[in-house]
């Protein structure tokens, strides 16, 4: 990978050797097997550790025509390697273009492009470095400060390791669906018997209490396509009784109390310094073949409506008349539409002394692209207030993929590059590499130790 990659003006270089280069990552956010770095797993061969974990290779193979076979189904290793490997030429202009190069180029040190050699060759040589690494080795090619990976309330954390950076993020989305099944699990988990919608609220903060020991300082909730909020009608005790009838709930039953519990969720994660994040807009229901050949998770998601604007300042106005006020808060969009909508929520709530209580997150799943960045980064700088970003995170299932905060670091810095060539940003070296410093670092860094 050329040592400019991206970096298209003088200042861009400057900014990111100098300043972005060097700093340490903060991935608050990820969907990386703990029990594979706890263990330091080793892998047998590249396919394993490149291509059979990532949702995002899987797609590109199905659009380039590539048979299920050779992507989820019972072809060899060799095989889905060689039928990745051959889709590269075919990527340019993809994203996964360039983070194929860079994830070879940073933990392998090989150079793949210009694809002259054939799949065997590349396939044996990568191999013998595959064997000799393992999952922290593999991370340790990376200066990871702090990494996120999710997990359930109910998830057995024994493989979280606080003094090595790896700790929690709290994925809620099973609590704001509560169901009996989950109650029960609940119960075991904390030893706590639950009876009542005021059993189940003390039994989230009780479980909180280990994330907390943990290391956990965010958590995540998916508001898809369609998601909605309701003002709490005070009915939502009996329609938590139902649930632990293993009674089926209509679908404004179901809001009704989701959004009492998302809402009381919100509170605690406040009370506890927590970051949370709401990821907004993925269409995750498509093809119904896809879904029972791939999984839930198989790379087959689309970019939903428009946010519900009226729903989810709803929901921030209700968080924050609570006792803790809204906690730090983070908007991801799927829907690039959404762009100005996220960034100027930011200048719709405050709590004294904290910055941007809430803020756009980075561009998010099918955005996490130059143009998808640039036009969030275009965005926040107009509708927010740029240098309060929270910076990069790679939401990824593969230990690859920590190479994508090199990958936003060169974009940020050539977008700022640009604008101060345009005369828009001002050609002050010690403003700008100070925007750098708190855009990929700090500001992350903040939330991770609870500072304002």
């Amino acid at each position: 990978m050329k040592e400019d990659f991206l970096l298209n003006s003088e200042v861009a270089k400057h900014l990111y050797h100098d300043v972005a280069a060097k700093l340490p990552i903060i991935d608050y956010h990820n969907h990386l097997s703990v029990a594979d770095i706890a263990s330091d797993r080793k892998f047998d061969n590249i396919t394993q550790l490149w291509v059979s974990v990532d949702p995002y290779k899987h797609r590109a193979m199905r659009i380039l025509g590539i048979p299920e076979k050779y992507i989820t189904g019972d072809a060899s290793d060799y095989e889905k390697f060689e039928k990745w490997y051959g889709c590269l030429p075919r990527l340019a202009g993809n994203p996964l273009f360039d983070w194929s190069m860079m994830e070879f180029d940073t933990v392998f040190g090989m150079e793949i492009y210009p694809f002259t050699r054939n799949a065997k060759e590349v396939w044996d040589e990568v191999n013998e470095k595959v064997r000799n690494l393992s999952a922290t080795k593999i991370l340790d090619k990376f200066n990871i400060e702090y990494s996120a990976p999710c997990a359930s309330l109910i998830e057995d954390l024994s493989n979280f390791d606080k003094s090595k950076g790896i700790c929690p993020s709290l994925r809620g989305d099973d609590i704001v669906g509560v169901n009996k099944s989950f109650v029960e699990k609940l119960e075991q988990v904390t030893n706590m018997p639950i009876q009542s919608l005021a059993d189940f609220e003390c039994a989230i903060e009780k479980r909180l209490e280990a994330f907390v020991e943990t290391g956990c300082k965010y958590s995540d909730h998916a508001l898809d396509d369609g998601f909605d909020y309701v003002a709490d009608d005070e009915k939502n005790e009996e329609r938590f009784v139902k649930v632990l009838q293993g009674i089926e709930l209509s679908e404004q039953d179901k809001l009704q109390l989701s959004s009492r519990v998302l809402k009381t969720l919100a509170g605690l994660y406040s009370k506890n310094g927590f970051t949370m994040q709401l990821h907004i807009g993925a269409k995750r229901s498509t093809s119904t073949r896809l879904r029972k050949v791939a999984g839930p998770a198989g790379g087959y998601a689309a970019i939903g409506h428009p946010v519900n604007v009226k729903a989810l300042t709803s929901l921030l106005d209700d968080i924050e008349k609570q006792e803790y006020g809204l906690p730090k808060t983070l908007l991801f969009t799927l829907n690039p539409a959404d762009n100005a909508v996220m960034s100027i929520l930011s200048g719709s709530y405050s709590k004294d002394g904290v910055a941007a209580i809430v803020s756009q997150g980075p561009a998010w799943w099918w955005c996490d692209h130059y143009q998808g960045m640039t036009e969030m980064l275009d965005h926040l700088s107009v509708f927010g207030v740029a240098s309060t970003f929270i910076g990069m995170t790679t939401d990824s299932r593969s230990l690859l993929s920590f190479v994508r905060h090199d990958y936003f670091r060169r974009i940020l810095c050539n977008w700022i590059g640009e604008k101060v060539e345009k005369g828009i940003l001002p050609e002050d070296m010690e403003i700008l590499s100070e925007m750098i410093r708190n855009m990929c670092y700090h500001n992350a860094e903040r939330t991770v130790k609870g500072e304002k």
